[in-house]
Parts: structure tokens; sequence; C-alpha cells
């Protein structure tokens, strides 16, 4: 061998390439210990390799080798050589085994990394070593509402909602400048305009220096998180901070928790009760029959409300407003009870005092008109089944006005009371005597055996009376009393009946000299003729057009302003007289007028409202009177709704008042008829409360907005505490019952001043203003707040 060839395979063993001479039907001529080290394979000069076929321009690739200890790569590069005169080849082999093995495990890694990218729940993106966004995935884009265009750069961050952009900038910048894991909760300002709370986190990429190749991070939409924890937050400051008490169970109603009502309502602290069956509240009044109901209940609707009675720690019984509810988890088993309870002993108590309000007299204590014409009917049938007479008296005292004229409206309730305790004393068990108002009385004479019995209890009670009265104060005072007589059946057989006659002996009574009694007769019928003179004059009226409405302020207590005004009907005849509402009102129900009268009284006032708006005058709530015939017996809701079609009158500044008695009667088809009307956008208000009949039970289930205390109960403040005593408990349920209230006849300053601490809303009366004609309203309404925009002196 050459010393040349020599130095040149040494050479070529040396080098860590593989180098072969192959001819070209592959057959080595030649190869270095490189290419038989990676070929795994020697000595290889005389056999046939499976190699691509070399050109005579030479190659270069990459190939696989099979090798018995597996398959690798080479690169392999090929040149054209003349070998010992005939045509070979040159080839070069080095081993790229794991450099591909390198790039096949990045490629898998990119393609994992692009597919769990794809599919991932949460955002994903990807910053250069300077934070610039270069990749998002598409949850990122769903999640900000940006497009992947957007997000690249510093372009993401348009996306923020600027109340968080300065904190995560700031934030992002701190991280990237130290290399420094990324955790933070902010919002983006999504495309769609809502808000979404995400979850940013962001792990920083090293090189083996420790340098900052990039970040890969994610977000994670938030928001039903957030909105779950503001919810729970609003929820345990509901929990925490509600008036009434709260007591959640577990399902073997266990106690769990408690809020601080109920340690305020019960007396028993948290730790007290905890664990705890919540009979340890039991008070003992109900059997176990009632709580098996209230169990059975819960068990067939998961519901159950009612009243119940309960112990407090300090043993004292007391009547508490129950609701229970049953909560089930995901698959509709009993996880939890929670009780709801309000403490209602005021509410009782103010309920069991209203109604005896309701039917009887507060001052004297005696039945009220209410309850009077509930026992007269009751003696009337009982009458009629068994065949009998009975007598309607009718008392009036007299001089009565003297007494409170002298010595004041205190000595004349003592007065009162005294007379009262008199005439119950007199008259047997089975009579019935009531307190109609003022100084009126009515008595009810059971089975007389005949007229003059009636005569005869008359006269004791004139002898009675007119004895001399020893006030309290030391004053000694004599008045008489007129007495005004009707009989069943001689004289009626109605309660109407009866009460009209028995009072028209009674003012008969008076007209000839007061101090004696008069029976319904014959003679008196020149005043049914009057009354059916009335009646057809009244007629006339309407088609005529003497009717008028006259206006009252209503006036806030608080304030001064003038905020509202009643609507009055008067009526002016055509020579001049005025009519005064109590002597053709009552008329015009009973004739079944007042529905006209009442429906014109409706539109006239709309009309007005309307003429005001138009002048320029700032929105009044006007208020127009309904009677029980017109509320019950026409189509009220239809009436009202042409009225305001119309006049143009706005819905909202039209106020309707009912009186008790009206919600009274058929008290189903009255709440229904409220419920149309209030759907109508006007607002309700009951009149005159205090004189009738309903309870608070029955007002709860009205959708009434106002309240008007009766003027019976005003006049006599401050000087009669009863009174007052009254109207604050009025307003205060009032108040609970979300109601505004209105007080009527306010005509003293120190009767304001009483409403005012009490927080009563309105008031009207002369103390501002008589009922005035619409011209003269107008007027009055401006002059009065041109003097109140004045500043004082």
């Amino acid at each position: 061998m050459p010393q040349t060839f020599k130095q040149l395979k040494l050479i070529l063993d040396t080098i860590t390439d593989g180098v072969m001479v192959v001819d070209p039907q592959g057959i080595v001529l030649y190869s270095n210990q490189a290419a038989e080290q990676l070929l795994e394979r020697g000595p290889l000069t005389g056999q046939a390799l499976a190699i691509p076929a070399a050109t005579d321009q030479g190659t270069h690739q990459d190939i696989n080798l099979i090798r018995p200890s597996g398959i690798a790569w080479a690169e392999m590069r090929s040149t054209p050589l003349d070998w010992e005169s005939a045509q070979a080849y040159v080839i070069a082999l080095r081993d790229i085994t794991a450099r591909k093995q390198a790039e096949l495990a990045l490629q898998e890694s990119e393609l994992l990394f692009h597919t769990l990218s794809k599919i991932a729940p949460v955002g994903i993106f990807r910053t250069d070593q300077f934070g610039s966004c270069d990749y998002v995935n598409q949850r990122w884009c769903e999640i900000t509402g940006l497009s992947h265009s957007h997000s690249h750069g510093d372009g993401w961050l348009a996306g923020l909602y600027v109340g968080d952009l300065e904190r995560v900038k700031a934030e992002w910048a701190a991280c990237v400048a130290n290399a420094k894991p990324f955790t933070l909760q902010y919002r983006f300002q999504h495309i769609d305009g809502h808000l979404r709370w995400v979850i940013g986190r962001a792990e920083p990429e090293l090189d083996e220096a420790g340098n900052l190749l990039g970040y890969v991070g994610t977000i994670t939409d938030i928001s039903e998180i957030k909105a779950k924890e503001e919810s729970l937050g609003q929820a345990a400051a509901v929990f925490e901070s509600t008036r009434e008490g709260v007591m959640v169970t577990d399902a073997n109603r266990r106690i769990l928790m408690v809020n601080k009502a109920f340690t305020t309502i019960t007396g028993y602290s948290a730790d007290e009760v905890i664990g705890n069956s919540p009979r340890l509240l039991s008070s003992g009044r109900h059997d176990a029959e009632f709580y098996r109901e209230m169990w059975s209940s819960i068990e067939a609707t998961d519901h159950w409300q009612g009243e119940i009675w309960n112990r407090r720690k300090n043993g004292e019984v007391y009547p508490e407003l129950l609701s229970i509810s049953t909560v089930r988890d995901g698959d509709g088993a009993i996880s939890h009870y929670v009780g709801v309870f309000a403490d209602i002993t005021k509410l009782k108590a103010s309920e069991m005092e209203l109604e005896f309000l309701a039917h009887h007299d507060p001052l004297t204590k005696l039945p009220n008109r209410m309850l009077f014409l509930s026992r007269l009917q009751h003696i009337i049938e009982k009458a009629r089944r068994q065949s009998t007479q009975m007598a309607v008296l009718m008392l009036d005292l007299d001089r009565f006005k003297d007494v409170n004229d002298s010595f004041g409206h205190l000595a004349g309730d003592d007065l009162l009371q005294m007379v009262a305790k008199r005439l119950t004393k007199r008259l047997r068990s089975s009579d019935t005597v009531c307190r109609l108002g003022g100084d009126e009385f009515v008595v009810l004479l059971e089975e007389v055996g005949h007229p003059e019995a009636a005569a005869h209890v008359a006269t004791q009670i004139i002898k009675t009376l007119s004895q001399t009265w020893h006030l309290p104060s030391g004053n000694e005072v004599r008045i008489g009393v007129s007495v005004g007589i009707s009989m069943f059946p001689e004289h009626g057989n109605t309660p109407d009946q009866l009460i009209q006659h028995a009072d028209t002996a009674l003012y008969q009574a008076k007209n000839e000299g007061r101090n004696r009694f008069k029976y319904f007769s014959e003679e008196l019928t020149r005043a049914a003729r009057e009354r059916i003179n009335i009646e057809i004059r009244l007629r006339q009226a309407i088609e005529l057009g003497e009717l008028r409405v006259f206006f009252q302020p209503q006036v806030d207590v608080e304030t001064g302003e003038i905020l509202a005004a009643e609507a009055l009907v008067r009526w002016q005849t055509a020579t001049g007289e005025t009519v005064l509402p109590t002597r053709f009102i009552p008329i015009a129900e009973e004739t079944g007028l007042i529905t006209a009268i009442g429906n014109w009284v409706l539109r006239e006032t709309c009309r007005q409202g309307r003429e005001w708006l138009d002048a320029g005058l700032p929105p009044l709530r006007l208020a127009v009177n309904l009677s029980p015939q017109q509320f019950l017996h026409s189509d009220i809701r239809a009436e009202v709704t042409k009225t305001l079609r119309e006049t143009g009158f706005p819905a909202h500044l039209l106020e309707l008042e009912l009186t008790e008695s009206a919600l009274m009667k058929r008290e189903k088809e009255a709440i229904q008829i409220l419920h149309n009307l209030h759907d109508l956008g006007v607002h309700l208000a009951i009149d005159d409360f205090g004189t009738g009949y309903s309870s608070l039970a029955y007002l709860k289930l009205l959708p009434l907005d106002v309240l008007k205390i009766d003027r019976s109960f005003i006049e006599d403040i401050p000087h009669h505490t009863d009174d007052m005593e009254i109207t604050a408990t009025i307003i205060a349920m009032a108040k609970n019952l979300r109601m505004r209230v209105i007080a009527e006849g306010v005509e003293t300053a120190e009767q304001l001043a009483f409403l005012k601490t009490r927080q009563c809303d309105l008031y009207q009366g002369f103390l501002t203003s008589a009922p005035l004609c619409a011209l003269e309203f107008s007027e009055f309404l401006a002059a009065y707040r041109r003097e109140r925009s004045q500043p004082a002196a």
C-alpha cells in the first residue's frame, strides 16, 4: 500500500464521520472505522450496502440506517470519484440520530401543545422574552372578545376593563422585568358589553443560563364564580341583617345556624341552640295534632306558613308568623329545612285593639254604629221569627254643646262617659246601647210587649239624664235628652227604615221643645216629603249643571308643600241656594243617583286637572270619593278607563277614595275590583279610617296606597289622649303596611305639630284652606306658593 494511502487511511480512521468508497453497484471498496461503527457492521469492504444510489452530480440527504440495535439517522453526502481507473463514489455519513430524535420530540411537543390548546377549557397565551404576546388559542379569544390579530403584541391590553388596566399593566411589567410568575384576577370588557372576570397565570420560560425566553400562560373565566361569591355575600348580609329570625336545620331537624334576629327575638345565642332541636322553643300551647298537620303539609308541599306560639329563653310565650321551607339537593333528597319567623306580639295587640275599635266607640267603649247595625239586623230577624215587637230609641243630648263651650272638651268627654255608664246600668242586659258619634246615642229594646213600654223606658232615660251631673273636674252641669222612637214592625221592618224613622221622630221631639220623647207617626211625613222634593230637585240639578266640584288642599306635613287636593261635590241651585252635601248625598245614595253624581265628579275632576296641567300648574294628585254603590254596582274600572282616556288626565295623578263600609261589603269582589283599578295606575285610598269595621288582616289583602284618618280622631287633639293614641296607632299600622297617611280635619297648629311628631305624611283641613271652587283654588295655590318662595324677613 503506497505511503500516501496509508497516511490517508490513518487520517480517515481518526475522524468521527463515516467515510466509504463504493462502486456503482453499491459494493464497498473502502470504509473507515467510523462508518463500520455507525452501521454496526464490519469489515465492510466487499459488502453490498442498501443505500440510496449516488449520482454523477453527487447527493446530499438524510437517510435511515437499519442497524442491529435499531434505526438510526444519518446525513449522507456522495461525491463521484475515479478509483483505480474505475468510477466510484465517496460517501460520507454523519450520525444525526440525536438531532433527529430531538426534532421529532419537538414536533410531537408542538403538535401536543396545539392540540391541547385547541381543546383546553381555558384561554392559553404565549409571549416572547419582552412580554409581547405572539400566540393565543381560540378559547382565549372567546373569553376576552378579542380576535387573534388584536391579541398580538400589547393589543390584548385594549380588551381590559378600564378600571383594571393600570393595575394589570404594572403587575405584568414587574413580572417580565424580574422573570417572575404572573398571577392576578382582572376583568376583560367583552365585545358584547359584559365584563368577564378572569384569573390570569403565566410561568416564565428560561434557558439554561437563566435568561427569559418568554411566558406561557392561561386565563380562566371566573365570572360565574365571582357572581356566586357576590350573591353569597349578599345572602350572608341579608341573613344577618334581616329583622326576621332565621333558623336552618339539617334533614334530621337539628339546628345548624341562626341569625342575629333569632337571638334578639328568642333570647337564645347561637351556641345555645346549634345542634339542638327546634322543640326547645315550644310553648306547649299546641297539641301533637297541630305539629303532625304542620309536618304533613311540609312533606306534601315542601312548605308551611302560619301563626304559632313559641317560648323565649326567659319563659315568655309570644306569637310569631312562621314560614318553613324544605331544601333539596341535586338528587331530590332533603338536605335542610329553613325557618323564617317574625315576632308579631305588637301586631297581635294592635289587631285586637283595632278589632275592638272597629266595633266600639273609643271614648265610651259602647258598641259603635257598625256593631249597632249588626245587632239591629239580628234583633229584627229574631222579632220577625217570634212575631214580637222591638223598638229603636234615638237619643240626642240637649245643651251638651254648652258643656263643651263652658268647661272644655275634656269635660264633655267625661260627661259622655258618665252618660254611657248610666244608660247601660238603666237598661236590661238583653238591650243594647250604642254611641253613634258626638252626643248621639241609640238604644235597641228587645221584646217590647207594647208600644207604651218604649215610652216608659224613654221617660226613665229622660228623668235619669236630666239629673245633676257632678263632673270629675268638680263642676256641676245639667243637661237634657230628646228621644225619637220607632217600632218594629209598625214603623218599619228593615234597619234603615227603623233608624230613619227614629231619627225623624227625634228631630220632631227637639222641635217641640226638647227633653221629651216622640214616636214616629204619619204627622211626620212632612220630612219624608221634603226628602222626596230634594230627590226631584237633585235629578234636575244634574241635568241643569248645578253641581260644582270644590277642591281642598292636601299638604305635606314635613315640608308644608301642597301635593294634592280632594275633590268635593257642592250643589248650588239656580236661585243661589247652597244645598249641603249632608242633605243630598244620603238621598242620592238611597235613590241610586249617587252613581251618576260620582261619575260626573270623576270626569269633572280629571277635566279640571288636565286643564291645570295644560296651563302650566305643577302636577297635583287629585282625590275623588267613590260611593259604595258606584264602586260595587257599576263597572267602575271601565268608567275610570274611559274618563282618563277622554280627559287625558294622567292615571298616576288620580286617587280614588273608598270608605271602610264600601270595602267590607262583598269582600272578595271588592278585592278584585281594587286590583283591577290599581292595574290602571291610579292610587287607592281608604277614607274615614277608624270609623268602620275593617280588620288589619283584611287591610293586608287590599292594594291600597293611602290611609285617611277620620276627622273625628283629629278634632280633639291634643286635648283628648285617647284620640292621640288611636291616631298614632293608625299611623304606625299604615307605615307597616307601606301606606301613606293623610289626616283629615286639621284645624289647629297643635294638631299639625302632633301629626308631625308621629310622621304623618299629609293633612287637609281649615288650618290651610276650606274647600274652594276651581278658580279660587288655582288662585290660592299660586298665592300660597309665592308666599312660601319668598325669603323670610
